[in-house]
């Protein structure tokens, strides 16, 4: 297998069972046509049976399909793809928002900026897979999702999921699992709320809820999303309309996600936001042992095991509040209240957040704000509207902040936010943790931040988290002010 594992290193790790490395690879077995995650339990295959890639897609592709036991479709992605800030990675993060479905590998490649036939040859060589076999693998799991949570007619299942024709679908399925869509409808429990889908996000634990539902509830904009009851709800907009997603977590690694959408086809859309918004494809494992490299912040990771950085659902929302502060809810109320759409409906919301094109020339000096974050608001509007800034997870990490630091009124910390919460960026560290270092005795910290790399950004999160107090790590904690 080509890429950061070689094969003894791989065969080790499913002769182990080892869990750690679930989502970065899996493992193919020609004997029976099928491919597993490195902890299934089944028997082990011999040696000369067994091939290793680096993603499911990869293995779909050259005719293994998926084992039903260990289900390692399911797998959140592997960690390896959001720190990666280079077009390959930009392309797994757009195709796993369901940018291929939506303008073709046509579209992606334009996004990105290259041509398809480039951007082919680039994902054959990092993943084994191009970017036609990964849209195609992405379209069965969302598919297998929607047949198992939700008692959708499988036809609605199939369009929703992004197939062009139930027969496609059909073929699309037994492709990747060797069974019919009501073979795997068979069996399981689907559940479905009135008018609502239910789906349940797999991640990898420990994931602190209670201190990330606090998070965002101490910055949950009115009207626009709320945070009751250890629920997380908000409106959002997606590709082919709005619809309001609510996010609570239970039992088990799973995030339940209920959904009421205006369109079927922003199922996968929808789905994606949830994990960015709590960070669900992170490897907490991962993070804690590389950061224990650093004993300063070793109590502060083993008091908060499971913290993410938390992201967002809207990249222009995002950074107009990192503009105006985030904790400053009443003024960009007021924002939302005149320039935003009314979109009420069963999660107890009532707004959209405003499109760039309704801030570009608005007279925003009438809801209140001082004309300097005016004019920045405007500037940011205009520039994302005009297309020159994308602030989302396939964006280009150093150009977006290049642009915004271009922009009147935004300075290294605002940038720093929308690189770490709308970009994805787990390498962030924003000048206000400085002195968060210095409160817990690093009188240097730039010389620590070398040792955090690539996970700056979680390093950030743990520093500026001990503003926060709480009597256990996994209970909500009190209010405090956060940069944003």
């Amino acid at each position: 297998m080509d890429g950061v594992y070689d094969f003894e290193t791989c065969y080790r790790a499913i002769a182990s069972r080892d869990q750690r490395f679930d989502g970065r690879f899996v493992v193919a077995v020609t004997t029976t046509g099928v491919y597993c995650r490195p902890s299934c339990p089944s028997r082990m295959p011999r040696r000369e049976n067994i091939r290793f890639f680096r993603v499911p897609a990869a293995a779909e592709a050259a005719r293994f399909r998926a084992c039903r036991r260990c289900r390692p479709d399911a797998e959140p992605c592997s960690p390896e793809w959001n720190v990666r800030g280079d077009l390959v990675g930009r392309a797994l993060r757009l195709i796993a928002a369901g940018a291929a479905d939506d303008g073709g590998v046509a579209g992606l490649a334009r996004r990105l900026s290259v041509s398809g036939r480039h951007l082919h040859r680039l994902l054959v060589a990092e993943v084994g897979a191009g970017p036609q076999a990964l849209a195609i693998s992405r379209r069965a799991r969302t598919a297998r999702l929607l047949i198992e949570s939700g008692p959708l007619p499988l036809a609605d299942v199939a369009f929703a999921a992004g197939y062009a024709s139930v027969r496609q679908f059909n073929d699309g399925i037994r492709t990747a699992y060797g069974c019919a869509p009501s073979e795997l409808r068979r069996g399981s429990a689907p559940t479905r709320s009135g008018g609502e889908l239910v789906l349940r996000l797999r991640y990898r634990p420990p994931l602190d809820a209670g201190w990330l539902l606090q998070y965002l509830g101490d910055r949950a904009l009115p009207g626009v999303e709320a945070v009751d009851e250890g629920t997380y709800r908000r409106t959002v907009r997606l590709p082919h309309g709005p619809g309001q997603i609510a996010v609570e977590f239970g039992d088990g690694a799973m995030a339940t996600v209920r959904l009421s959408l205006h369109d079927l086809r922003d199922v996968t859309a929808a789905a994606q936001r949830c994990r960015e918004v709590f960070d669900l494809d992170a490897d907490p494992a991962m993070i804690r042992d590389e950061l224990h490299g650093d004993p300063s912040l070793t109590p502060l990771i083993d008091a908060l095991p499971g913290l993410r950085v938390p992201g967002c659902a809207d990249g222009f929302e995002m950074a107009v509040r990192a503009v105006l502060g985030t904790h400053d809810t009443g003024t960009v109320a007021a924002v939302v209240e005149q320039y935003g759409e009314a979109y009420p409906g069963t999660f107890g919301l009532a707004h959209l957040f405003p499109v760039p094109a309704a801030l570009a020339e608005a007279p925003l000096e009438r809801t209140g704000l001082a004309p300097s974050r005016c004019r920045t608001i405007r500037a940011l509007a205009r520039a994302v509207g005009d297309g020159r800034l994308h602030l989302d997870r396939g964006a280009d990490r150093e150009e977006t902040v290049a642009i915004l630091l271009g922009l009147p009124g935004v300075g290294p910390e605002t940038a720093a936010w929308v690189a770490m919460r709308a970009l994805g960026d787990p390498d962030v560290l924003p000048p206000s943790s400085r002195a968060a270092a210095l409160r817990i005795g690093l009188a240097h910290p730039e010389q620590h931040a070398d040792r955090w790399r690539p996970w700056r950004s979680y390093a950030a999160m743990h520093l500026l988290a001990t503003r926060l107090s709480a009597p256990h790590p996994s209970a909500p904690h009190p209010s405090a002010p956060h940069p944003t």
